[in-house]
């Protein structure tokens, strides 16, 4: 797992913001190198990372680990979430970071990644902030089979950035109907012991805008807002040069999610 840790200039202990990518996605994606450029004026920490099985290595931005990406279950990702939780509470006093305030962000599969851990580790977590998050990890493969898929063994998914099909092994479902209770997003929001944000694009054209309002309604205590015009990357595309291309949309989500980390 190939993980950023970018540290703000002061005198800390510094408050920890986690970025947990998506879907298809990695840690040089676009906007994500850049936000600790902006969450440093809130003097937080940023942590991005690569999920261990994403299929991406280092900072390349092709998938070349067919075979990790293949087998990337979702208990393998909440693995390498509850692996930086730790990492982080062993690290701090060495990173000057403050253990206790620990934010976790996650974009589209993420967001579920991060609402379902959360809820799993509350010991880790102080407040959740999930941008266009799906409504459950069964909907990614919702156009799959799942007879066939286990007839096959392994079906594919295009990605359209890399023109790459990318292979999904059978164990990936199945985890899913393992942990069909352990994983369901909705009831996580129901159970969450955090303050929930949640920021979706009126635009999503991936993840409907009306798929995060179930999930807001679960979550008594949580705060959702939409951004109009705003796609499901908020207008931002990969490769990104910095700030200077951020949109008007993306600002949005970042402001308000600095408002949430910084609302006591």
């Amino acid at each position: 797992m190939d993980v950023d840790l970018f540290l703000p200039s002061g005198e800390g202990p510094f408050p920890i913001l986690v970025f947990c990518h998506g879907f298809k996605g990695f840690k040089h994606w676009g906007y994500i190198p850049f936000l600790h450029e902006y969450f440093s004026a809130g003097d937080y920490a940023i942590l991005s990372f690569n999920h261990s099985h994403n299929g991406i290595l280092g900072d390349n931005d092709v998938f070349t680990e067919l075979d990790q990406f293949q087998k990337n279950t979702v208990s393998k990702e909440q693995g390498d979430l509850e692996a930086i939780g730790k990492w982080i509470f062993a690290n701090a006093k060495f990173y000057n970071l403050a253990a206790e305030k620990i934010s976790w962000l996650g974009h589209s599969r993420g967001g579920a990644n991060v609402i379902v851990f959360a809820n799993r580790f509350q010991e880790y977590v102080e407040k959740v902030i999930v941008w266009s998050p799906i409504p459950s990890f069964e909907w990614l493969f919702e156009q799959h089979n799942p007879h066939l898929w286990k007839k096959h063994k392994t079906v594919s998914i295009a990605n359209t950035r890399t023109k790459q099909q990318l292979p999904l092994d059978y164990c990936i479902w199945e985890d899913l109907e393992t942990n069909k209770k352990l994983y369901n997003v909705y009831e996580s929001a129901r159970s969450l012991g955090r303050p929930l944000l949640i920021i979706h694009g009126e635009k999503d054209e991936s993840v409907p805008v009306i798929l995060s309002e179930s999930i807001a309604e679960a979550c008594i205590h949580s705060v959702r807002m939409t951004i109009p015009n705003a796609s499901h990357t908020y207008g931002m595309k990969h490769p990104c040069k910095g700030l200077e291309e951020f949109t008007q949309e993306f600002w949005l989500a970042l402001d308000n999610t600095l408002s949430f980390l910084e609302d006591i």
